[in-house]
């Protein structure tokens, strides 16, 4: 890097691309030795170069100014003389505050946006399952037609990310980094454990399998212990915000392959196989949706699981690629 186009940006003088080359070479491998011994070089060049030495007095008196408190500034506003041992010090605040200045753009603001955060997305279809592994240890399974967002900084600063749908979080232990998943309808707060978090069409949910959570949502905040589940219906016109306990293959299956139904109407679980094996589901007449049906399902296919709900419920079907027919059995 050009010892001029440095000098320049630290005296605020540099175009876009030339702050632009700065921030970029200060990135990589070995810039900030090369940076320390350019500036070493230079201040020695500028004690044997008295004809040097007027911009140098510029240079640090700027970045005097800029380490100092509001009060101090003004005193530094007026002129007085440079003594060798002011020079000393100030070229130790060369060396060690100009690394810092740089680092952060001197406050160039939205000019510095080829170092901005950005936002990283995953997501999966209908039907589709996707197993993350986070910079800070962190296991996430998203299940399917879910999406899941976090910062490309994510673990340097904070552990946040942002759901969409539904997924199963195993959090890495990190006291100073507490683990936050946000969704429309809740912020859960974990250190070191793992839960099941849904979020959709109006419904959110935490299920605690290990460790501890924290719960924000309507304005209240709850801790769960494991087997809790925290159910916020906002489908309703007055919010229900519960905590009871759970069912772990009811709530966990679809991490396994397993489908499990405990009393459940038969229209939700049709719904559920609808977006779990991306398909279409027409109903005919005649069908009871609301008849609650038991049943656990191991890695089966749609048309296995039809088959076993059929034979209860008293109904067969077609599937013509991801058409499925229900219509009341002609027995």
């Amino acid at each position: 890097m050009e010892r001029d186009i440095i000098i320049k940006f630290l005296n605020r003088a540099a175009n876009a691309e030339e702050k632009r080359q700065v921030l970029e070479w200060l990135e990589q491998p070995g810039a900030k030795k090369a940076f320390d011994e350019l500036l070493k070089s230079e201040w020695e060049i500028s004690l044997t170069r008295e004809k040097d030495e007027t911009d140098y007095k510029k240079l640090l008196h700027q970045i005097h100014i800029r380490t100092l408190g509001t009060k101090e500034k003004k005193q530094a506003n007026t002129i007085f003389p440079w003594s060798k041992i002011f020079r000393i010090a100030a070229s130790f605040a060369l060396l060690v505050g100009c690394i810092f200045f740089i680092k952060n753009g001197l406050d160039y603001g939205k000019e510095t946006n080829g170092l901005a955060e950005n936002r990283i997305q995953r997501s999966t279809g209908v039907g589709e399952k996707l197993t993350l592994k986070l910079p800070d240890g962190s296991t996430i399974v998203l299940n399917g037609n879910s999406s899941i967002s976090f910062s490309s900084t994510f673990g340097r600063v904070n552990r946040h990310v942002q759901l969409d749908g539904e997924a199963y979080f195993q959090i890495a232990k990190d006291s100073l980094k507490p683990f936050q998943v946000l969704t429309e309808g809740m912020l859960t707060t974990a250190l070191g454990t793992a839960f099941n978090a849904f979020a959709r069409d109006g419904l959110y949910s935490v299920a605690l399998t290990e460790g501890r959570v924290a719960i924000e949502a309507t304005d209240k905040t709850v801790e769960l212990s494991p087997g809790q589940i925290v159910i916020l219906d906002k489908r309703e016109n007055l919010p229900a915000f519960n905590i009871s306990t759970f069912n772990y293959i009811e709530i966990m299956g679809w991490k396994e392959g397993i489908l499990d139904f405990d009393r459940v109407p038969l229209g939700s679980i049709l719904d559920d196989l609808a977006n779990w094996y991306d398909v279409k589901i027409k109903i005919e007449d005649g069908i009871d949706v609301n008849r609650r049906v038991i049943g656990t399902f191991r890695n089966k296919n749609l048309s296995d699981v039809l088959t076993g709900l059929g034979f209860s419920m008293g109904f067969e079907f077609t599937i013509d690629k991801n058409q499925v027919g229900i219509k009341k059995n002609s027995l």
